[in-house]
């Protein structure tokens, strides 16, 4: 039975005077105003009517927001389940500042189109009250990127070996669609680097979360929105990233993704391969015993190939209630070799040492999840009931070699050493969560909701030294287990009192901890404490529209050790360089604070500040009387990091526009070890140039005078990126080209300060590369929306 669809359609019509690209974005409502969720929008050309210009499906509350490519005639469509069509035939004109339209249903009743207002068009950039959203499917710089590469381009955000930080606050950590990422070290790279641009819709930086999210990433969040299916019957894309960095190795990423919908159910498959070969290039200097210095430079080929694939499958319950089962699987193969050579200078040059060494790692890993989501909205406003269920299991077997030899100034050989290193492990995490958000009629809304998690780690490390055969060296061997408990509760509570926007959130967690290792060295590991994380956000509108405002936000959060630092391992870089586990790391706290200002819906000033204890960074340690130098995850001690942030979207022509941002920081670093105050900056712009007949092109560049990382500081980085976009048949078929690090300036220098010592360190590896990007469309059928299945062990994967 056919019901009307909507006696109510309110649109918010946006436009960009800055490139003549609009915005439609809205909400959708019934006779009764509650939100339609998930209705279809589609907009067509009134010149080609068969042609759709753009399709879109509104959220859960009725909201959506979708391109308009220029001025002109269209034709508006909205549809739902039994609801038959909306269509109604308006013009476009961008110099317009307000209009109003009348639909009529294709039933004989009335439906109303109005508050309609024309405003700005979302950028690449976009600013939101809680996030900064980085748009990532239509951005031409974002060809043949990973997931790690794209995090650069985004404001505030900084990346340097692996780590990442937020308004120069480390620790931060990565979300899928609003759930956190159980992986850790170089299982978190390997997936981060085979989650392509392609699969993305958007990124979100999260600054300061709410208690509705985990407490766990200390400096804050990264979410990453994958893109989503809303066509009907069989559709998806197939397509396929080539990269080579200029005058070095190539990359190549095939990918496929398919979709089905029949009546209920609902099945969903994606796959990606990831074939890569990097290098990097290293080089420090230090002092060594007996007034020498150490010069070593070492060169490291890296090959990797991963293999991806996700499966899924919704059943629709009821229209308010669904199921779906889900599996992720990830199968990496890495490796590396690295050729050090190492001289030892003395001021009498016939004590000069030299050392020439191989140094080659292979791992293998094989990553699987196993998610259950259920969901049931329990009234018409939009409550819901929310339940998720995941089991993970990641395992590893890894072996270095050490194959080295020392010589004397004389190249007389006296020194040869050849041994492995074997460290497989396994990790278990089984989590369940469970929540509910209450929307009341007051526009109010409360979340609550409860967390278990429970994993189990085992590590077996062995060694074997060759002397004419392989043999093994018991007393080194070590094997480590680790066992975790974390039970944690929630609420959030949101509304608004005298026209001030508040929301206050509370959550408590519970850590069961228990190691044990066992060898040469026992030592075990029992801890259990409890911690509160509060967290506030206070709105006050300075203006009728909310364009201009004044904002407060205050947040706790935790960072644990990842599972893999915990592990005691020994990998050696060279002779006189070790790298190893801590299990002794506790986790860090960190309260931040932020008070902020939105002027004309787009400036934005803010200042911040944040206090890390216990904070974990990795260290660099060495003393003027010891040869071997460590490098090694630790405490170290208190982080103190002061901020200023302007932010400006400027229209420079009517085709070109831009989004600048600055922050600039002040940090103290100090532990028993040393103490760094350091001032700095980070500077970024992104713009957008449309160049005509469907072509675009986007330009990012970013510089900073140092960077504070634990007790490494960094010298100046910089990097300029550049994009280009062409759209096909229809928009059917996407090609993208770009560089990145054009003048090849995104390597970096830096001294890492320990007691009396200092080492000078020099890095570059693959950072300009050329990327070539194409991608195909495909559907047959009509649009649904598909079913978004959540994983509850995201958390937990972020430490693997």
């Amino acid at each position: 039975m056919n019901k009307s669809i909507l006696s109510s359609l309110i649109l918010f019509f946006a436009f960009n005077l800055a490139n003549a690209q609009s915005t439609v974005s809205g909400k959708i409502i019934d006779e009764d105003g509650n939100p339609i969720s998930f209705a279809v929008l589609s907009i067509k050309s009134s010149n080609h009517s068969e042609q759709i210009v753009i399709e879109k499906i509104s959220d859960e509350n009725g909201v959506f927001e979708v391109y308009i490519p220029k001025n002109g005639s269209y034709i508006i469509t909205s549809y739902y389940g039994n609801f038959s069509e909306a269509n109604q035939q308006f013009d476009f004109n961008s110099t317009q500042e307000e209009i109003t339209l009348t639909v009529q249903k294709e039933v004989d009743q009335d439906v109303s189109l109005k508050e309609v207002f024309i405003k700005k068009s979302k950028s690449l950039i976009e600013r939101k009250i809680d996030r900064i959203v980085m748009n990532i499917a239509d951005n031409p710089n974002s060809s043949g990127k990973s997931s790690m590469d794209l995090f650069k381009l985004a404001p505030g955000v900084f990346v340097n070996n692996g780590n990442i930080s937020i308004n120069g606050v480390w620790g931060t950590r990565v979300m899928i669609d609003g759930k956190m990422l159980n992986l850790s070290g170089d299982d978190l790279n390997n997936y981060l680097q085979t989650l392509r641009s392609n699969e993305i819709q958007s990124i979100e930086v999260i600054a300061h979360p709410s208690a509705e999210f985990e407490a766990e990433g200390s400096g804050g969040i990264i979410n990453i929105i994958l893109k989503k299916s809303s066509k009907q019957g069989i559709n998806g894309y197939i397509g396929n990233d080539y990269s080579i960095g200029l005058g070095k190795y190539p990359s190549y990423n095939p990918y496929a993704a398919f979709n089905y919908k029949s009546g209920k159910i609902g099945l969903n498959a994606t796959y990606s391969y990831n074939n890569s070969k990097n290098y990097e290039e290293l080089e420090q200097k230090r002092g060594f015993p007996n007034n020498g210095e150490y010069v070593q430079k070492t060169h490291d080929i890296q090959k990797s190939k991963s293999n991806r694939v996700k499966l899924g499958t919704t059943y629709d319950i009821t229209e308010k209630q669904f199921i779906g089962i889900s599996y992720t699987g990830q199968f990496n193969n890495f490796s590396s070799n690295s050729i050090s050579n190492s001289n030892i200078i003395y001021p009498d040059i016939s004590k000069n040492l030299k050392s020439k060494g191989n140094f080659p790692t292979d791992s293998k890993s094989k990553y699987h999840n196993i998610g259950l989501n259920y969901s049931i909205k329990t009234d018409t406003l939009g409550s819901k009931i929310t339940f998720i269920s995941d089991f993970t299991n990641n395992k590893r077997k890894g072996i270095s070699t050490s194959n080295s030899r020392d010589y004397t100034a004389s190249d007389i050989i006296i020194k040869d050493t050849l041994f492995k290193f074997y460290y497989p492990s396994e990790a278990k995490i089984f989590t369940a969560d469970a929540k509910y958000n209450w929307i009341f009629k007051s526009g109010q809304n409360l979340t609550f909701g409860a967390k278990a998690t429970s994993t189990e780690i085992d590590n077996t490390n062995k060694y074997e030294v060759f002397d004419n055969t392989w043999n093994s060296v018991s007393n080194l061997d070590f094997q480590f287990d680790y066992k975790e408990e974390i039970y944690g509760a929630f609420a959030n509570f949101n509304g608004e009192w005298k026209k001030i926007e508040y929301q206050l959130g509370l959550r408590a967690e519970q850590s069961d901890i228990e190691g044990n290792l066992l060898g040469n060295q026992q030592a075990s590991i029992n801890q259990s404490y409890l911690n509160w994380f509060p967290s506030v956000f206070i709105k006050k509108n300075l203006n009728e529209n909310g364009s201009n405002y004044l904002s407060f936000s205050y947040n706790r959060r935790i960072k644990r050790p990842s599972y893999f630092d915990l592990n005691p391992y020994k990998y050696y870089i060279d002779n006189y360089s070790v790298l190893t586990g801590n299990p002794y790391l506790k986790p860090q706290f960190t309260s931040s604070f932020e008070l902020g200002s939105l002027w004309k819906g787009k400036y934005y000033a803010a200042l911040s500040f944040s206090e890390t204890k216990d904070a974990i960074a990795q260290i660099i340690q060495n003393n003027s009387n010891e040869e071997l130098l460590t490098v090694i995850k630790d405490n170290a001690g208190t982080n103190k990091v002061f901020t200023a942030t302007i932010s400006a979207p400027i229209s420079i022509t009517k085709w070109w526009s831009t989004v600048n941002n600055i922050l600039l920081t002040y940090t103290i670093s100090e532990s028993p070890y040393f103490k760094i105050e350091k001032p700095s900056f980070i500077l970024q712009t992104e713009h957008e140039i449309l160049l005509g007949n469907g072509y675009s092109a986007n330009l990012n560049g970013f510089y900073t005078p140092q960077m504070v990382s634990g007790n490494i500081v960094t010298e100046g980085i910089s990097g300029i990126d550049i994009g280009f976009q062409k759209k096909f048949s229809q928009n059917q078929l996407t090609a993208k080209v770009s560089i990145s690090d054009v003048f090849y300036t995104n390597n970096y220098k830096a001294t890492s300060y320990f007691n009396d010592t200092k080492i000078w360190i020099s890095h570059k590896e693959q950072s300009r590369v050329f990327s070539i990007s194409l991608i195909y469309n495909f559907k047959i059928g009509e649009n649904f929306k598909a079913n978004k299945i959540d994983s509850s062990s995201t958390d937990e994967k972020g430490r693997l």
